[in-house]
């Protein structure tokens, strides 16, 4: 019996992220980018809207983080079994 999947959820195969390596993949560059440690000690400028840019970055890497991670979530995590997408896809639902 073939297992169908919505086009935005994940592929059978790929129920759960932890099954996923490039989603670490990504998540652990985000969080290497917004590290202010690749910036020199006491580094003030250039500045961005009043702040260093190390730390423009920072936030920045921590908004991209929070939103690939809702994403991760969203999109990519299916929590309903095998058994309880065929009932619906059948019209089995109770």
């Amino acid at each position: 019996m073939e297992q169908r999947h919505s086009p935005d959820g994940p592929p059978p195969d790929e129920r759960e992220p932890i099954r996923s390596p490039w989603l670490f993949a990504v998540l652990l560059v985000i969080v290497l980018a917004g590290t202010p440690v690749w910036y020199p000690t006491g580094l003030i400028e250039p500045l961005v809207f009043g702040v260093p840019l190390w730390f423009a970055i920072a936030v920045l890497s921590t908004l991209a983080f929070a939103g690939f991670t809702s994403w991760i979530c969203l999109r990519r995590w299916n929590l309903a079994e095998p058994a309880e997408e065929t009932a619906v896809g059948n019209g089995n639902v109770r």
